[in-house]
Formats: structure tokens, sequence, C-alpha cells
């Protein structure tokens, strides 16, 4: 276990400025939006912004007031409780996100020891050279991790990939995992269930979930496949990586967040080069898949709201075939990116989950 401390060089932020002020700007169809991708207008106003005004180092300042480690390769932040004696909570990210997006949750995490990772690939925490790093790989991580951290029974939650982990988490380790809190369902986790199966409203959903894939899930059918071939491109070129992952930002979120936290995201992706490894999510979660398996242990579900591009809302009985389901809350507001869109509610529910628990 190391202390870890967070400084970019000057150098590479010089050059990530004068890439973005000399950028080779495509054209666009006049009034398309983004139907077509990223929009045009959008975009330039970011980089702008990411160009000329964006503070990296009013980032570090504010990131390095939390306390950073390394553990066997992983970066994680670490907040104790502060009565001493809080229930520990290890939280999860998933893509394009990073552990950026549990920050602003601490303050209003105060009765939790919490332990945030950078998943393996992302920001800090350099991921293995080589293949089969999934859902299962990442979960062992987390219970060495939390295991190392004196913490033998504990929560954990996540979104997106960090969905995947926490669920797999909980079924691998029910001795140690005292309840998990999600806000997304990860599709490789889902029930695989003949259509006689289903009920109506969840025949609903799945073809909301179809007619979301068929303009959504590009991304997904080419880093599942050749991520080292779009990687090039995105490692190289800034503009080409705010585009890509600003596109998601922007269409699944209820809200988008904002240009600094966009910013702040894109350069830790940037400064670190995993926008490549990250991707490698995809193809190893693909190419080694995991089991579904009932859950057992208790299940909290957040369900926000997607008012851009919906996935659908999923229904309780469908999830319902995979997780002991003991709270389900419905939120108005907020997307996939929740705990960025909407942390009170977010922390909140976790608070109340973990609270009716114990």
């Amino acid at each position: 276990m190391e202390p870890f401390r967070i400084h970019v060089a000057d150098e590479v932020l010089d050059d990530l400025r004068t890439r973005l002020r000399h950028m080779r700007w495509p054209d666009q169809v006049p009034g398309i939006g983004w139907e077509q991708g990223t929009e045009l207008d959008w975009l330039q106003r970011l980089v702008s912004y990411w160009a000329h005004e964006f503070d990296w180092r009013a980032w570090e300042r504010k990131l390095n007031a939390r306390n950073h480690f390394t553990f066997d390769g992983i970066h994680f932040v670490r907040q104790r409780a502060a009565s001493g004696r809080g229930v520990p909570l290890i939280l999860t990210h998933g893509w394009p996100g990073s552990f950026l997006d549990y920050v602003d949750m601490l303050p209003l995490l105060a009765d939790f020891d919490v332990v945030i990772p950078s998943l393996p690939g992302y920001g800090f925490s350099p991921r293995p050279p080589k293949v089969g790093i999934n859902y299962k790989y990442v979960s062992e991580r987390w219970h060495q991790l939390m295991s190392e951290l004196g913490y033998f029974r504990y929560g954990a939650g996540g979104y997106d990939f960090g969905s995947g982990v926490t669920t797999i988490l909980a079924a691998d380790h029910p001795e140690s995992v005292i309840g998990i809190h999600l806000t997304t369902l990860e599709s490789d986790i889902a029930p695989v269930l003949d259509d006689a199966e289903l009920s109506d409203a969840e025949r609903l959903y799945l073809a909301e979930n179809r007619r979301w894939s068929t303009t959504e899930r590009g991304y997904s059918a080419i880093q599942s496949t050749k991520p080292q071939t779009v990687g090039y491109g995105l490692n190289d070129s800034p503009v080409g990586l705010a585009a890509y992952l600003g596109e998601k930002w922007h269409s699944w979120s209820d809200v988008t967040p904002p240009d600094d936290f966009l910013c702040a995201t894109l350069t830790l992706y940037w400064v670190t080069q995993t926008i490549t490894s990250s991707m490698r999510d995809y193809w190893d979660n693909r190419r080694y898949p995991v089991d579904p398996t009932y859950v057992r242990t208790p299940t909290a579900f957040g369900v926000f709201a997607h008012e851009t591009v919906p996935e659908g809302e999923p229904p309780r009985s469908y999830l319902e075939r995979v997780y002991n389901i003991q709270r389900w809350t419905v939120f108005p507001h907020g997307g996939h990116f929740s705990p960025v869109e909407q942390p009170g509610a977010v922390a909140g529910d976790l608070a109340a989950f973990f609270r009716d628990l114990s």
C-alpha cells in the first residue's frame, strides 16, 4: 500500500494545448445536429474551453486534497468515516468515466469508509498486458483490496462496468458483501429468456432497448471486436478523444455535465494514455464472458430516467430474475452517469439502503 499524488508534467499539458489549437476540423451537414454523431458547434466550443480556459492544476489541487493510494497496480481514493466506524463501501465507475465520477459524492458519504478504485486500464491504474481482464478478474482484485484494507464485511456499488464488477463481486463473495447498490443494468448480466417467459412490461422494455441499440451501440461493436484500431486515433488526437467520449456524455445524460468536469475527464484519459486500454473492457468481457447467476446478496437499484436517448426503464420483475432486490427507487431526473448528474440522489439512496440493512 503506497500513498499516491497526482502530478502531470508541464510539457504534457503544453503539448495537449498545442494539439487542441491546431485541430483540422471536418465539415458537417447543415442543420443535422447530433444525428450523425458529435455536433460540430458543440465540440468546437468544448475544445476552445479545454484549450484556453480549463485549469488542470486546479483539479490536481482538488484531487490531491483527498487520500490517494496504490495497491498492486490499482489506484484508489480512500475516505474514512467521520465517526471512525463507518460501513466499508467500494464504488466502481464505468466507461467512459473514471474515479472522478464519485469525487463530488464523498462529502455526502461521511458515514461510510469509502474506497473508489480506478478500473484496470483507466487513469492511474495500468491494465495488465494480457487478455481476460473481465468482470470476474476485476472483482477478485477488489476483494483482495478490501481485505488488505482490513474490510472483511463491506458494501459495494457501481454503474456501467462498475455494475458488472459489483454484481460478480457479490455473487462470488456472498460471505463478505453485505449489500450492493446499482444504478444501471449491465447487458452481459441481464437474464436471457424466451419471449413466452416475458411479461408485457418486459417485452416493451426490451423492445425499447433494441431501438436504442440501433443508434447508440455502434461504439460497443467496435470496442468489443477491434478496440486497438480506433485507439490509435483517439490516443493521438485530443479533439478526436473529445468527440468520441463527449458524444457519450451528451447522449447518455439527462443534462450534460459542465465543461469543466468533461475536460477533467478528457485530460485524465489523455495524460495517462488510457483510452485504448479502457476500451479493451469490451473485448475482454465479450471473449471471456461470465455466467449470469442469481445474486442472493441484498440489492438496491436506483432507476434514473433518461430523457435524451431512452434505454427504457427496466421493470422491477425483470431485474428480480437476477437480483435479490430489497430497495427499488425511481428518480425523475438523471441518466446513465447518475453519480455525476445526481450525486445527492445516489448518495441518499446508498445511505438509506445500507442504513436499513444494518
